[in-house]
């Protein structure tokens, strides 16, 4: 099973991760490009819905069909070949981060990397908070150092008017 690098930086991962990575299809909805985490799965105990981008989706279908063909009739997005759920990808990621010569580095550092590209891109941190399941935007506060030029391009917005 390969999950890429465009699965693993979405906030579906650190979800997933918390949840023991335990997705079922039926939870998938590829029309609405989300997939939905019941009170239950969650660590505010809040049904969430989780979007999904193009390359997210990309890497489902992908994995959809992988499933399909090694282990028809699992219920699970991350399935192994017999079919069972996986629980984890700490030992295949720690492998893939090795072999890339990339020393201490977590899947949850993928969830930081999300977090500061979306401020980076001038995302508004109230938007990442809801992405990343904050429940409040003072812990998502720690990102705003790295979009500076946001208050001088939110001035200049006025000149427009």
């Amino acid at each position: 099973m390969k999950i890429s690098f465009a699965l693993l930086c979405t906030p579906a991962v650190e979800k997933m991760n918390y949840s023991g990575w335990r997705l079922e299809w039926s939870r998938v909805d590829f029309e609405r490009r989300c997939f939905s985490l019941e009170a239950k799965h969650t660590k505010s105990a809040r049904h969430r819905l989780i979007p999904l981008n193009d390359s997210a989706l990309s890497v489902l279908r992908n994995q959809q069909n992988w499933v399909s063909d090694r282990c028809p009739g699992s219920p699970w997005v991350f399935a192994s070949e017999t079919g069972a759920c996986i629980t984890t990808l700490q030992k295949g990621f720690g492998a893939a981060c090795a072999r890339s010569g990339i020393d201490d580095f977590r899947i949850h550092d993928l969830r930081h990397t999300f977090a500061s590209w979306l401020v980076m891109d001038g995302v508004s941190l109230y938007v990442v908070r809801d992405l990343l399941g904050h429940s409040s935007v003072t812990v998502t506060e720690r990102y705003a150092h790295l979009s500076p030029d946001q208050g001088r391009e939110a001035v200049q917005r006025l000149m427009a008017l």
